[in-house]
């Protein structure tokens, strides 16, 4: 016992003497180490307050046009459904029901122009891939996606023949216009509900439900809302 005391009071003293005299040694990555807390804990409190917390989309006030697509038939259709869900929201609302909201919104608009409107399914419903080919003047599909990076963001329109690429591209353009989003491009890719096409059809990704912005804008109704007339007046473009 004696000689354990004879040990930790050396101990002891030899920590004072360092902390006493070696203050060249520790002091400078000390210093280091504590700016360096401080630049850490500074960023945890900016992510946690300004970043980490619920987005509020920009609220941009646009003018509800007047279109004719009388004579013209569109089809419509929300990916996914019943079943297949799609993608699953930070929000826990799901991709199928994202996409339904806004076809719906989009079938409302299109037949006030006096389009005629085919929804490849209703709200809850499943349909496979086959199922969804109708015939019609125009298709779109329409999807959210999600990706194992958070970061990922934007939309992205998609077609699969050349003689497809032209519409993708006026709905790309519009969307462009009104999305609050990175334009991801317009990119060929045989998806089969556009392959199993010959008429103009597009797919499109409209937003990432894995990125909190995102997701976040894109279940927000007003935002889908704008989703609804970017695509139509994607048609009106391409048509006229």
């Amino acid at each position: 016992m004696e000689r354990f005391k004879q040990l930790f009071g050396r101990a002891c003293r030899g920590i004072l003497n360092f902390l006493r005299y070696k203050k060249h040694v520790y002091l400078p990555p000390g210093f280091f180490l504590i700016l360096a807390g401080v630049v850490i804990g500074a960023a945890v409190f900016i992510y946690s307050k300004f970043i980490e917390e619920d987005y509020t989309p920009v609220e941009m006030e646009f003018e509800t046009k007047s279109y004719d697509l009388s004579g013209q038939t569109i089809v419509l259709d929300p990916g996914h459904g019943g079943k297949d869900p799609g993608a699953t929201s930070a929000s826990n609302i799901n991709e199928a029901q994202i996409v339904y909201n806004i076809a719906d919104k989009l079938r409302e608009r299109l037949e006030e122009s006096g389009a005629e409107v085919i929804l490849t399914r209703e709200e809850g419903e499943f349909v496979s891939l086959d199922g969804r080919k109708q015939e019609g003047d125009l298709f779109i599909s329409l999807h959210s996606d999600a990706m194992d990076d958070p970061a990922i963001t934007g939309f992205t329109t998609y077609y699969a023949y050349p003689n497809q690429k032209e519409f993708a591209e006026s709905l790309n353009a519009s969307l462009d216009e009104y999305s609050y989003f990175h334009n991801r491009g317009n990119r060929e890719y045989g998806y089969q509900v556009i392959w199993q096409l010959e008429y103009p059809a597009a797919l499109i990704e409209l937003g990432y439900l894995s990125n909190r912005f995102d997701d976040h804008t894109i279940t927000d109704p007003s935002y889908q809302d704008r989703m609804a007339e970017a695509i139509i007046e994607g048609i009106d473009n391409y048509l006229n």
